[in-house]
């Protein structure tokens, strides 16, 4: 029988073909090699397929999977039906990481205990809109990981039996999935924590786009919209998922 492997690296895709193939090269990369990983594809119509397949050789556990999903939490709970591994590593397609990134977060899982965990995110911009966002996010993570847990979307690892006891994502849910699911595993006993390292740089594309001052504007609402009347399942402001977003009209 094969031995399951540790990780399960799931990352939901919809038009990455620019960004996808820099998250590939990183895992390509990796120290630590037992992993599989699950493109959860939402029919993509640029060239994000022909993307994983030049990276076959480097990376054969890589699987494509194609399945037009509503949103993000669905295709993250769609990869992850289809995971082996112990842990599940959630990444967006547009992160990268260190090459000592898989082995550093396995040797916090063994060490510590853990059932879940995240990292602090960096960006590789010099733009003030996504470097104080991000300050903002890793302080705040820090801080109140033993009060209120929480992991944001581009890097959450989650024990797979875990992910499994609280369903998966609740794809009902339009904004905070990713607070959501740490909360109800916290509530489990779950074991979490946030560090500083292994390296994860995630991309501002967002906030670049959207600008400073509306970037934050939507963070805050959607914060105090959690904690008055909890999970966002109606649009309180556009979310477009897919790297179609931040093209620019012709």
């Amino acid at each position: 029988m094969t031995q399951k492997p540790f990780f399960s690296i799931i990352i939901p895709t919809l038009n990455e073909e620019k960004n996808l193939p820099i998250l590939l090269m990183s895992l390509a990369k990796q120290k630590e090699r037992d992993f599989e990983i699950i493109i959860s594809d939402s029919h993509s119509t640029d060239k994000t397929k022909n993307i994983v397949k030049e990276f076959r050789h480097s990376l054969p556990t890589l699987l494509f999977a194609d399945k037009k999903a509503k949103n993000v939490s669905a295709a993250r709970n769609y990869g992850a039906s289809l995971a082996k591994g112990r842990f599940l590593v959630f990444f967006d397609a547009d992160v990268e990481i260190s090459r000592d990134f898989l082995r550093k977060i396995k040797e916090d899982i063994l060490i510590h205990h853990l059932d879940a965990l995240t990292v602090w995110n960096r960006t590789k911009s010099h733009k003030l809109a996504g470097k104080l966002i991000l300050g903002i996010l890793n302080f705040s993570m820090t801080v109140f990981q033993k009060i209120k847990p929480a992991a944001n979307g581009p890097c959450m690892i989650i024990k797979k039996d875990f992910f499994d006891k609280v369903k998966g994502f609740d794809d009902e849910i339009v904004f905070g999935e990713d607070f959501d699911i740490i909360q109800k595993i916290h509530r489990l006993k779950a074991k979490f924590a946030v560090f500083e390292t292994p390296i994860l740089y995630v991309s501002t594309r967002r906030f670049e786009k959207e600008g400073l001052l509306f970037s934050l504007y939507k963070s805050v609402k959607a914060l105090a919209y959690q904690l008055v009347f909890g999970p966002i399942k109606k649009p309180i402001f556009n979310y477009e998922m897919g790297g179609q977003y931040y093209e620019k009209k012709k």
